[in-house]
C-alpha cells in the first residue's frame, strides 16, 4: 500500500474523538500565540525627560539617558504575570540583581536595557545610538510625550556575597556596572572592597563622573575607581585593552576564595573576560557575584552591542 493510500485510510479510520482532539490542539496553539502577541506588547510607557551625556562626534557616538513614566496601574494591561513568567512590573525590577526592561520596539524583538534609576515614579535608561541601530535608533527618536510599550524581565539570579567585589564594565556597560557597584557598597554583608574597571576608548566617552566621584568620596576606603583606555593615554588611567595581565594587576583580593566578579558588555566581551578569570585560577559558579539559580556555569551574557 502507497504512503498516499495509508494516509487516506488513516483519515478514514479517525474517531470523532481523534478529531475533536486534533481541533482542540489547533485552538491551543491558536490561543498561545495570541498570548504571546499580548505579552510582547508590554505597557504603554511615556518619555519624559532626556538628556545627552556624551555629545555625537566623527570618532565617537552619543548617548543618552532617557527617563520614562512608571506605567500606573490605570494604564497596566490586566494580564501580566503568572508564576512561570519573567515579566514583572516596572516596580519589581531589582537593578542588583541584572534584572532588566525590556523596550518593545515596532517591528522587531523587545530589547533588553538596564535602568541605571528608579523612583516610585520614574525609571532611566541610559543608551548608546549606534549607527543603523533598530533598538536605540528608534528610542532616541521618540520625542518626551511619547509612549512605548515595556516590561520588566527577571532574570533569575542571585546574590553570591563575598569580601572582595570585581566588576568589569565594557563601553555602555557601565549603565548595568555601577548600579551594582552602588548596591553593594551599601550593603553590610562583609564586602570589603568594591573595586569597578571601566574600559573606553577615550575619557571623551566617558559620563557620570559625578555620579562616580560621590562614591568615591562616600566609600573612601571601600570603593575603588578604575578606567582603561585604549585609544588615549591620561595620567592615572590604564592604557591598552583589558586582558589577564590586566586584570591580575587590577584585582587583587586577599583571598581568591571571597572573591566575587560580574562582568559587563556584549556576549562575547563576557565570555572572554571569564576565560581570563579563569587563566588567573578563579572558578565558576563560586567567584560569580550573580550566578544565575540553579546553574553550574555561567553561561550567554545580558547586553548586546547593539543589533
Amino acid at each position: 500500500m502507497s504512503s498516499a493510500s495509508k494516509k487516506r485510510k488513516s483519515d478514514e479510520e479517525d474517531t470523532p474523538e481523534e478529531e475533536e482532539g486534533r481541533t482542540e490542539k489547533k485552538k491551543s496553539k491558536k490561543d498561545k500565540k495570541k498570548k504571546e502577541k499580548h505579552f510582547w506588547k508590554g505597557w504603554p510607557t511615556k518619555l519624559i525627560r532626556k538628556v545627552t551625556l556624551v555629545n555625537e562626534a566623527e570618532d565617537r557616538l552619543p548617548v543618552h539617558t532617557l527617563t520614562f513614566e512608571i506605567p500606573t496601574p490605570a494604564t497596566s494591561s490586566s494580564s501580566t504575570t503568572t508564576s512561570e513568567d519573567k515579566m514583572i512590573p516596572h516596580t519589581s525590577v531589582c537593578m542588583e540583581l541584572g534584572d532588566v526592561v525590556k523596550m518593545v520596539i515596532p517591528g522587531y524583538k523587545p530589547k533588553s536595557y538596564s535602568m541605571c534609576r528608579k523612583t516610585d515614579q520614574e525609571f532611566d535608561l541610559t543608551l548608546k545610538v549606534y549607527p543603523d541601530g533598530r533598538a536605540s535608533g528608534y528610542l532616541d527618536r521618540l520625542a518626551v510625550g511619547d509612549t512605548v510599550g515595556s516590561f520588566g524581565l527577571r532574570k533569575n539570579k542571585q546574590h553570591n556575597p563575598g569580601a572582595f567585589v570585581g566588576i568589569i564594565c565594557f563601553g555602555v556597560g557601565i549603565t548595568e556596572g555601577l548600579p551594582v557597584a552602588r548596591a553593594q557598597l551599601a550593603l553590610e554583608d562583609g564586602t570589603t572592597k568594591v573595586v569597578l574597571l571601566w574600559a573606553s576608548r577615550t575619557t571623551a566617552d566617558t559620563f557620570w563622573k559625578d555620579s562616580i566621584q560621590q562614591l568615591q568620596e562616600q566609600y573612601p576606603n571601600k570603593f575603588q575607581m578604575v578606567h582603561i583606555l585604549s585609544r588615549e593615554e591620561k595620567e592615572e588611567c590604564l592604557h591598552g585593552r583589558i586582558n589577564p595581565q590586566i586584570l591580575g594587576q587590577v584585582f587583587r583580593p586577599d583571598d581568591k576564595a571571597q572573591a566575587r566578579f560580574v562582568s559587563v558588555g556584549t556576549k562575547e566581551m563576557m565570555k572572554q573576560t571569564d576565560q581570563m578569570l579563569l587563566q588567573l585560577g578563579y572558578t565558576f559558579p563560586q567567584n560569580l557575584l550573580l550566578p544565575k539559580q540553579q546553574e553550574e556555569t555561567k553561561e550567554g551574557g545580558k547586553q548586546e552591542e547593539e543589533d
